[in-house]
C-alpha cells in the first residue's frame, strides 16, 4: 500500500507538469515568430491576438482528477507507514 500510495501521490503531478512545460515551449516558439497563440486550439495564429486563458481552466478535469488521486495517494501512504511502522525494517 505505501508503494502504490507514493507512486499515486507523485506520478499526477508530474504528468501534469511534463504536459504544461510541452504546452509553454510551443506557446514560446509561436511568440518568438511573431505570432500569438490561440490557447482554445492550441494553435499557433499569425493574423490576430489571442487572450490567455490559464491551463487550469482548460484542463480543469484534468488537474482536478490529479489531485484527488494525489491525495488518495497520500493517504495510502500514510496508511502504509502507519501500518508498517516506521522502525520496523523491510522484509
Amino acid at each position: 500500500m505505501l508503494r502504490w500510495g507514493m507512486i499515486m501521490l507523485f506520478l499526477p503531478s508530474i504528468v501534469l507538469v511534463t504536459l504544461y512545460t510541452l504546452e509553454v515551449q510551443d506557446v514560446a516558439q509561436c511568440e518568438q515568430i511573431k505570432g500569438s497563440w490561440d490557447y482554445v486550439k492550441g494553435l499557433c495564429d499569425m493574423d490576430e491576438k489571442h487572450e490567455f486563458i490559464p491551463y487550469s481552466a482548460r484542463h480543469g478535469w484534468a488537474v482536478n482528477i490529479g489531485m484527488l488521486i494525489s491525495i488518495v495517494g497520500l493517504v495510502m501512504g500514510t496508511w502504509g507507514m502507519i501500518m508498517r511502522g516506521m522502525g520496523k525494517p523491510k522484509d
